[in-house]
């Protein structure tokens, strides 16, 4: 699911810090500029004429040259079920499929043409699922992913989920994390609050977003979300916009 898009330079005091796991993937078509990122694996820099979606389920860190600041093609993509735990590069080469799709999106964006849009990034999700640089989930995990998406405004336990999995708890949590990037009970917090940023994006009032992720009340959902975005939800809904 497309969720944000742009042909951009970024400004002076761009960076990404996200200490805690985004849910959806930031991929750049990267042009030009010195960005630097970081997790707990690697540091690289960006290359030009380079693809890369960045991780869905691990924090990372991108800071860039303010002299030479990141020009890219960008789009956040919600690959869900699928994770993506580790950077994922590939370099675009002249000619191929994949240049002349993501040339494609980038007039798309240009034009504001949703329906091309859309399509093509249908079409590079296919590429990347086709070429394995992302792979599909774990069948076990997938149907509990799936339910917790389907009931985030409920409440539901690690116990739980482990006994529709067929798993006993302990090896459950361990798969889990292994296969997501986070526990049990972090990815159902980070998930609830994945949705909550997607309802208020639209416009949905703070209280409609707590009630549909799960909180009892706002206060509750205000410290869950301030202590994940750094800001309050109602300031996120007003002054929320895309950025790489």
């Amino acid at each position: 699911m497309l969720l944000a898009y742009g042909n951009t330079v970024c400004s002076r005091d761009w960076q990404i810090d996200e200490r805690i796991p985004t849910g959806y993937c930031r991929v750049y078509y990267v042009l030009g500029g010195e960005v630097h990122y970081e997790d707990s694996q690697q540091r690289l820099c960006l290359q030009r004429d380079h693809l890369y979606i960045f991780p869905s389920a691990a924090p990372y860190h991108m800071r860039q040259n303010a002299e030479n600041p990141l020009c890219c093609t960008f789009i956040h993509i919600d690959v869900f079920p699928s994770m993506v735990t580790d950077l994922i590069e590939c370099p675009v080469n002249d000619g191929s499929a994949l240049k002349h799709t993501l040339l494609a999106l980038s007039c798309a964006i240009e034009a504001e043409d949703q329906a091309l849009l859309h399509a093509l990034v249908d079409v590079l999700e296919q590429y990347a699922y086709a070429h394995q640089l992302i792979a599909p989930p774990v069948h076990a995990l997938s149907r509990i992913l799936l339910f917790i998406d389907s009931h985030i405004d409920q409440e539901m336990t690690v116990g739980q989920l482990s006994a529709m999995a067929g798993y006993n708890e302990q090896y459950f949590i361990r798969l889990f994390r292994r296969h997501v990037g986070q526990t049990p009970y972090q990815y159902i917090i980070s998930h609830r609050l994945k949705v909550a940023k997607t309802l208020l994006r639209k416009r949905e009032t703070v209280s409609r977003a707590a009630e549909k992720t799960g909180y009892s009340d706002i206060k509750s959902f205000g410290r869950a979300f301030r202590q994940s975005v750094g800001i309050s939800p109602s300031a996120f809904r007003k002054d929320y916009t895309v950025q790489p």
